[in-house]
């Protein structure tokens, strides 16, 4: 991401309601994901691409033994409790980790990397066969805004295709669904009103008032589409939850 953005990204995974509800998804995701899985809570391997310097590694490790990439520098040392558990690398074809992973987490890192297909294939051979993923990306090419191009973003996801992507993987498609649907009216009118000029472009945390009415609101929205089994028709972010075979 640009580097004005990643100077401030650790706060705000720390207290905007977009990155705290996203990680209540995520972990929810994860607690599921395990449940599922055979493989016994002090085997299991998870990795996290992109994870920022292990700032949800104290969630994450509930789950398993917790290992993350991080290639910003800026990044890398933002967590300092498990800075030892996070190599400063960058996801790709040239990545050759000593192990393989029962789950990883690829949360809004795919959009960043500009051959995905090669990315995906990537992240299939690292997971043990019957091992799952979780991924989140940006939603809807119309969305794009001045704040893509400030996280570098090379694309913005629609549910079909990123399916197709999935599949034409080698995955099992086992959860994709629009997140954040309430939320589009805010996002549309972000893409108009934000300064064009990166320099001026800054993400800052709400008041503590906005920021718990636009929690409330998200997390109203996930307990409806986990009570009904139906995710919202549109949203201005993507859930994958995806299993490679065992064969």
């Amino acid at each position: 991401m640009h580097q004005s953005y990643s100077q401030y990204y650790a706060d705000l995974w720390r207290r905007h309601w977009w990155w705290r509800v996203r990680h209540e998804v995520v972990v929810r995701e994860l607690s599921h994901v395990a449940t599922q899985s055979t493989v016994a809570l002090q085997s299991r391997r998870i990795l996290d691409i992109g994870c920022a310097g292990g700032v949800a590694f104290d969630d994450f490790s509930s789950f398993g033994e917790v290992y993350g990439i991080e290639p910003d520098s800026q990044l890398v040392d933002s967590t300092p409790q498990w800075r030892h558990r996070v190599e400063q690398v960058m996801f790709g074809p040239e990545y050759q980790p000593n192990q393989s992973f029962d789950v990883i987490l690829m949360l809004d890192v795919l959009e960043h990397i500009e051959d995905d297909h090669a990315a995906l294939d990537k992240l299939f051979g690292l997971l043990k066969p019957g091992g799952y993923a979780i991924l989140t990306v940006p939603a809807l090419g119309w969305l794009w805004s001045v704040h893509d191009d400030i996280n570098l973003h090379f694309r913005r996801y629609h549910r079909r295709p990123l399916k197709q992507l999935l599949k034409q993987t080698g995955f099992q498609v086992r959860r994709l669904q629009y997140l954040f649907g309430w939320s589009l009216p805010l996002v549309y009118l972000r893409k108009w009103l934000s300064p064009r000029d990166l320099k001026e472009y800054h993400v800052e945390v709400p008041s503590a008032a906005m920021n718990a009415i636009f929690a409330g609101l998200t997390r109203g929205e996930n307990a409806v589409s986990n009570l009904t089994r139906l995710s919202p028709p549109l949203g201005s972010s993507l859930l994958a939850v995806v299993r490679r075979p065992e064969v």
